[in-house]
């Protein structure tokens, strides 16, 4: 298995926006990759902080990928090389632990990693992508990640992007704080809201379509007002957060500056992948802007209090990895076995003994040694 990654690690956000593909494009992006020659499974985790490939094949299907990864984006192949790190074999498997276990994450034990990376696996599914390995080994990693999140305190104190966005908004007057959400039904955004109304003193409006958010957000305290009226709402705003998925821009420096009157400080955070909001609205006075890039000094300063956990969560990765390598090493073997039985000769075990005391290390041979010995005093 290979993984081919592009995260907040090698990347900026703009780099990250051209390869936050779409679900239509990710299906083109699949087929194109699982009907070429030298490519068995595939799938795609995309995310506002990486675009990961999962793969099997032969060495030539690392070129297959990282050619069709730059047709695809847009970034000329030999500028993406410089932002993509390759894992392969033991390293694939340890590095698709570590983010279903949060440990890459920009924030690291955040929660939404791993619905993300089962919706990547069953959109791959769905699309017919993955097989028997990818399979096993998305379902081993996500099982680890449980048991992380069980047995460590990773997610226990866990802070995400959201979380780390709603706090900024809420330190950032003292008194009354008018907030406007935009893209509120979605996975962050719903997130974002429900942060903000756990703190006091903080008046949430939320921006609707076609009526969804009036549903969702029924009796929680939060204002609804349609999205094409979000302009409006601007001009009593104190913070603005946006988290949708859509490609265009929700607010517009033109926009922003034509239907604000009162002149305040106003705070504007950008969550989404591609940008949700203009780049140049900082020039309009009193405006600061916060993208998803400026969270990641918050989220490197809580991380740092996670080091215990994550030193915990990597032995039980270890463990399980180890118990995945048997699985997929008994898989092949398995149409193998009656043949293997049919041609062992009856001294073949004591042969067996001493093909593996030349050829194996003394612990594993000691160990095999106890098993032999355990199946003799069972018989």
């Amino acid at each position: 298995m290979y993984c081919l990654s592009v995260s907040h690690k090698t990347s900026n956000v703009v780099v990250r926006k051209k390869l936050a593909f779409p679900d239509e494009q990710k299906k083109t992006f699949l087929d194109d990759l699982y009907y070429s020659e030298n490519i068995s499974e595939c799938l795609i985790l995309c995310t506002c902080n990486r675009t990961e490939v999962y793969f099997c094949g032969d060495e030539s299907s690392v070129k297959t990928v990282e050619t069709v990864l730059s047709d695809f984006s847009g970034i000329d192949f030999d500028e993406l090389k410089k932002y993509i790190c390759l894992f392969y074999g033991d390293r694939a498997l340890l590095h698709l632990f570590r983010v279903a276990g949060g440990i890459e994450s920009m924030v690291i034990g955040e929660d939404e990693i791993l619905g993300q990376l089962k919706r990547a696996y069953a959109f791959a599914k769905d699309n017919g992508t993955v097989a028997y390995e990818l399979n096993m080994c998305v379902q081993a990693a996500v099982a680890c990640a449980k048991k992380i999140k069980t047995e460590t305190a990773i997610s226990k104190t866990s802070v995400s992007v959201a979380t780390l966005a709603s706090n900024e908004a809420a330190k950032f007057k003292d008194g009354e704080l008018n907030v406007l959400v935009i893209g509120a039904t979605g996975k962050v955004g719903s997130t974002v809201v429900k942060n903000l109304l756990s703190h006091k003193g903080i008046s949430v409006t939320v921006t609707s379509r076609k009526h969804k958010a009036e549903t969702v957000f029924e009796n929680t305290g939060a204002n609804v007002i349609d999205y094409d009226e979000r302009y409006k709402a601007f001009d009593f705003a104190d913070c603005v957060i946006s988290a949708t998925s859509g490609p265009h821009y929700t607010v517009t420096y033109y926009d922003l500056k034509n239907n604000i009157k009162t002149e305040k400080s106003r705070l504007f955070i950008d969550l989404a992948v591609p940008p949700d909001i203009d780049e140049n609205i900082p020039k309009i006075s009193g405006t600061r802007l916060i993208n998803i890039d400026c969270i990641k000094q918050l989220a490197n300063e809580n991380s740092a209090l996670k080091l215990d956990s994550v030193e915990s969560a990597k032995e039980i990765i270890f463990e399980e990895i180890e118990v995945l390598k048997k699985d997929l090493a008994f898989h092949e073997f398995l149409p193998c076995m009656q043949s293997v039985k049919n041609a062992m000769p009856s001294d073949f075990s004591e042969k067996f003994i001493y093909k593996l005391k030349s050829d194996v290390s003394a612990e594993e041979f000691a160990r095999i040694l106890e098993i032999y010995r355990k199946c003799g005093e069972n018989n």
